[in-house]
């Protein structure tokens, strides 16, 4: 088995595991190993650990979770310079957790790894917020819960902020609602930070690397008919015609009343015409 076949069958052990037992880094870092064989991913895993040997020291004992909060973000933030990136923020690289460490800036999902890593090894009960367009993290167990945002310095959040930004990201689109906020698993951070990922790669006209990060979707969420059509697109991109053909049949065969059947059966039409050519 090749070194990216490992990393894939890790991958897909961990992802495919109980989630009590889900190593989100860990998960984080195989994406990013996939797409680079050259990360170290336990030397990866040992820089948060140090970071967080690092953090313990300067806490003390009876400490209650808010004195820990306070902590957590002057280190994140102070100490270890972190930020949010602003100049070039869907390059690929932010939504790499090697890259993310290594140059202490990265989008929201990404920070918020780091940010729940740090904070889950000194016992912070943090918890990930699949908040359309902009990961959070919240602090349970405080009054109401506390919503932070590891892309602005750790900083809380209100509602009606939270009702802002989706305004402000969705063009008035989406109507805000509280079960927006509602906890992620890791397992589902794992398929945001995929979806990012891809739209990223997408964007830079990287279609390897987005299939990539499409397949391993379909690791997490085996025949999602959306993944499966774009699977095929790209497929047909690559001029890997016989498997776009199946992929792209599959979808319709999922979705035969898909809003874009039509369009998806012009693309199986010419793919039968390209591979009776080649045949």
């Amino acid at each position: 088995m090749s070194d990216r076949g490992h990393i894939r069958a890790d991958f897909e052990r961990l992802v495919k595991g109980p989630e009590d037992s889900l190593d989100l880094a860990r998960a984080a870092l195989l994406v990013a190993a996939e797409s680079d064989p050259n990360v170290d991913i336990d030397a990866q895993l040992h820089t948060l650990e140090s970071w967080a040997s690092e953090l313990r020291a300067r806490l003390q004992p009876d400490w209650n979770n808010l004195q820990k909060l306070a902590r957590l973000r002057n280190f994140v933030y102070e100490e270890l310079g972190f930020r949010g990136e602003h100049r070039d923020y869907y390059s690929p690289k932010n939504s790499l957790l090697h890259e993310v460490i290594q140059n202490r800036t990265g989008i929201p999902l990404t920070l918020s790894i780091v940010f729940m890593e740090l904070g889950w090894r000194i016992g912070m009960p943090l918890e990930g917020v699949g908040f359309p367009s902009h990961f959070l993290v919240r602090l349970a167990g405080e009054p109401g819960d506390l919503l932070l945002d590891p892309y602005r310095d750790g900083c809380s959040v209100s509602l009606e902020e939270c009702r802002g930004m989706l305004e402000q990201a969705s063009g008035g689109r989406l109507s805000f609602d509280e079960a927006l906020l509602a906890s992620t698993s890791k397992r589902e951070t794992i398929v945001r930070l995929l979806m990012n990922l891809k739209g990223a790669y997408l964007r830079a006209n990287r279609d390897e690397e987005a299939l990539l990060a499409v397949d391993r979707l379909l690791v997490i969420h085996p025949g999602d008919p959306n993944e499966v059509r774009d699977r095929g697109l790209l497929l047909y991109r690559l001029r890997r015609y016989g498997s776009a053909f199946d992929a792209l049949r599959n979808y319709l065969e999922a979705r035969p009343e898909a809003e874009d059947r039509e369009s998806i059966a012009q693309h199986l039409d010419a793919l039968r015409r390209l591979i009776a050519e080649l045949n």
